[in-house]
């Protein structure tokens, strides 16, 4: 395809990435412990909470990896807006217990309830997952919409990326990841507001759309033998309850929050946004099989699909505009795994291995923890081709490490009986189980779906199993009670 982009839509993305540097480098100066970086001072009100969880969802995968799904399963990809009732639940339940623990990262909880080996192993695969997966791949989106843009390889453009976003967080942690968070929430609506509107102005709305396409495209629960399917949907469903209420990736923002109140609010019209965006997300898929060849689409990477078309429709000026809005989404999503991971090894591991060393000191570590993760995170977003895409690689990962988590938080707070002994086989055993299924390809088309599946129930028999037949000591229930007891004061 022959693209060839105006200086004004060069400046319009250049203004955008010299205002995020410059935001990264005024933050910094407010930064000076370890907890401004981790937490922001728990200073966050419900509007930047609300921000900096869209912009944390809605990443550069959601128009790179979606728009290619959509095109070749259709509608019913739309059902990821069901991560609504994940943020509800979050709001309403789990954020007020993480609040009165006062904890500054989510995986404090494994050892308040069961021991700090489980922390320790939660935190890395948390660290690994968040670094390769979250970070990577999202990098890696970036780069294939920017490259794209500009005529650029890929991988060049991942590295600039990367340097970019390494820049401001490795300056304002956590305080700047929001504040940035919240400039470019507001540019992705704007992006994604433009992208849709011309869309549905080349094809006479939503009716014209829909009339241009296959009908079998607008199935919106397919049956079991297409690939996005009702198994694929369930599974779906079930993984943005990790992803919203268990992840240090995104509830680093509630425990950042000013009061508990904030933060419910802050997931709340988060979940209220989810679901015109989940909208605007799929309409680039469909229009592609409208306006774009079999033939063409046949010799591109399908995660290319979403940015040609809006290459095709956008107008100068405004397509330096929208892809900005693109680069910003995924900036918001990688600047807030390095900020989770860097902060769970400080916390978590450096610690205490060094428990008598200052704030200044452990504001020095989490800064070069972020220099080392964005290096390894970078590798991997190179990578990223060989994986199947973008949205594959992400679903995948989080049913594999994020669900067996999410199941043995839940039944730390909900069945006292739990113990760490069960904890730690129900982890170990379903994160392998998941690698099984998904790696070799075990459910065929609906291999998310059985992976999702396997993760999920390995944790919880086995938590539940272990639990009954091995008894806590006498150490570990006075653990259990005096967590109990925290959360109920």
């Amino acid at each position: 395809m022959d693209f060839q982009i105006a200086a004004i839509d060069l400046i319009i993305m250049l203004i955008y990435i010299l205002l995020t540097l410059y935001i990264g480098w005024r933050v910094s100066k407010g930064i000076k412990e370890f907890e401004d970086f981790a937490v922001a001072g728990r200073s966050f009100g419900p509007f930047m909470l609300a921000a900096t969880f869209g912009a944390t969802n809605f990443s550069t995968w959601s128009l790179v990896g979606k728009p290619g799904m959509v095109y070749n399963s259709g509608i019913s990809v739309v059902w990821i807006a069901w991560n609504a009732m994940a943020c509800i639940l979050a709001a309403v339940m789990f954020v007020p217990i993480y609040r009165k623990l006062n904890y500054n990262t989510m995986s404090e909880i494994f050892e308040d309830r069961y021991d700090g080996k489980l922390r320790g192993l939660i935190s890395v695969i948390w660290v690994i997952a968040d670094t390769l997966n979250r970070y990577g791949v999202t990098i890696y989106a970036a780069g294939v919409i920017v490259g794209l843009l500009l005529g650029i390889p890929t991988n060049y453009i991942i590295l600039i990326i990367s340097a970019v976003v390494l820049f401001y967080t490795y300056l304002g942690g956590l305080r700047s990841v929001v504040i940035t968070d919240a400039i470019q929430f507001v540019f992705m609506w704007i992006g994604l507001f433009i992208g849709a509107i011309f869309i549905f102005n080349n094809f006479g709305g939503w009716d014209g759309l829909v009339n241009a396409i296959p009908t079998e495209l607008m199935e919106w629960v397919p049956a079991a033998d297409k690939a996005t399917g009702w198994p694929w949907i369930i599974a779906l469903t079930l993984l943005g309850f990790p992803y919203f209420i268990t992840s240090q990736f995104v509830m680093q923002r509630g425990l950042a929050a000013k009061t508990v109140n904030v933060a419910k609010w802050g997931l709340v019209f988060a979940a209220l946004l989810a679901i015109p965006m989940a909208i605007m997300e799929i309409v680039p898929g469909l229009a592609a099989k409208a306006i774009l060849s079999p033939d063409f689409v046949s010799g591109i990477n399908p995660d290319m699909i979403g940015p040609v078309v809006y290459m095709k429709l956008l107008p100068v000026g405004l397509t330096g505009l929208f892809f900005s809005s693109l680069l910003a989404a995924g900036l918001s999503t990688a600047d807030s795994a390095l900020c989770g991971s860097s902060s769970l090894i400080t916390e978590d591991f450096y610690k205490k291995w060094y428990p008598n060393k200052d704030e200044k000191h452990y504001l020095k570590v989490s800064r070069i923890s972020t220099i080392i993760l964005t290096i390894i995170g970078t590798t991997w977003a190179l990578l990223v081709p060989k994986l199947g895409g973008a949205l594959n690689a992400i679903l995948n990962v989080v049913a594999i490490t994020d669900m067996p988590v999410f199941v043995i938080i839940c039944l730390a707070i909900f069945w006292r009986k739990m113990n760490a002994a069960g904890a730690v086989i129900a982890v170990i055993c379903a994160t392998i189980a998941g690698s099984i299924v998904s790696f070799t390809g075990a459910g065929g088309i609906q291999t998310l779906a059985l992976t999702t599946l396997t993760s999920t129930s390995v944790a919880l028999v086995l938590g539940i199993v272990v639990s009954v037949v091995i008894k806590r000591s006498a150490v570990e229930e006075n653990r259990v009670q005096a967590f109990f007891n925290r959360i109920v004061g």
